[in-house]
C-alpha cells in the first residue's frame, strides 16, 4: 500500500508549483534539476508524478 502524502500548491516566482516533502527527497535520491513526468488522467482527477533517474523507493523506511 502507498504512503499518502499531502502537499499544497504554492507561488514559486509568477508560476505555481507543489513543493515535494524532504522525506520524498530522500527515498527517491532526488537532486535539483532532476526530471520529473507528470500524467494527468482527466476522468479521474488523477495527476501521477514520476521520476525517471530513481532507482528506489523506500518511503515509510527509516525517514
Amino acid at each position: 500500500m502507498a504512503d499518502k502524502i499531502t502537499t499544497r500548491i504554492t507561488r514559486i516566482g509568477n508560476s505555481k508549483g507543489i513543493i515535494v516533502p524532504t522525506s520524498v527527497i530522500k527515498a527517491l535520491s532526488l537532486e535539483e534539476g532532476d526530471l520529473v513526468e507528470l500524467v494527468y488522467q482527466e476522468e479521474v482527477q488523477l495527476l501521477t508524478a514520476s521520476f525517471p533517474s530513481t532507482k528506489q523507493l523506500k518511503l515509510g523506511e527509516g525517514s
